[in-house]
């Protein structure tokens, strides 16, 4: 008898730890640093997991939605949408800072040097008065 309620006391815990287990809860951690090396990888995660977090949200209730955003699948959602868009905005300020490509100047007909000789020795006088007055 003794027998039977020791095995019951170990074979019912085990029985009912592996009830809750489920692919979300199994799916590795991923950190921010590595959808950051793997850029590609963290926009196709952001793509399924914003249309998989508004699935969620329709299908799950309250309590169970704020689990799920706390399983390793969640939060791999989080972190992927996060790393991703953090890096759209990268991407965008970095062109927004480019500076402008300003088109080659055109040099003068043989005619005019004579004009535009006279033209940068003007401008070189004003910027050099330019400088020495207080």
């Amino acid at each position: 008898m003794n027998a039977q309620i020791v095995a019951a006391l170990i074979l019912i815990p085990v029985l009912c730890g592996c009830d809750g287990s489920s692919a979300e809860d199994t799916a590795p951690m991923k950190s921010a640093t590595y959808y950051t090396q793997n850029l590609k990888e963290a926009n196709e995660v952001a793509g399924h997991c914003k249309l998989l977090d508004e699935q969620k949200q329709r299908t799950l209730s309250v309590g169970d939605y704020q689990e799920w955003q706390i399983s390793n699948e969640g939060v791999n959602c989080q972190t992927a949408v996060s790393v991703s868009e953090a890096a759209s905005v990268r991407d965008f300020v970095l062109k927004q800072s480019k500076p402008a490509v300003t088109p080659t100047k055109l040099s003068a007909p043989s005619s005019a040097v004579p004009a535009v000789q006279q033209e940068r020795a003007v401008e070189q006088k004003i910027t050099s008065n330019q400088a020495l007055a207080p």
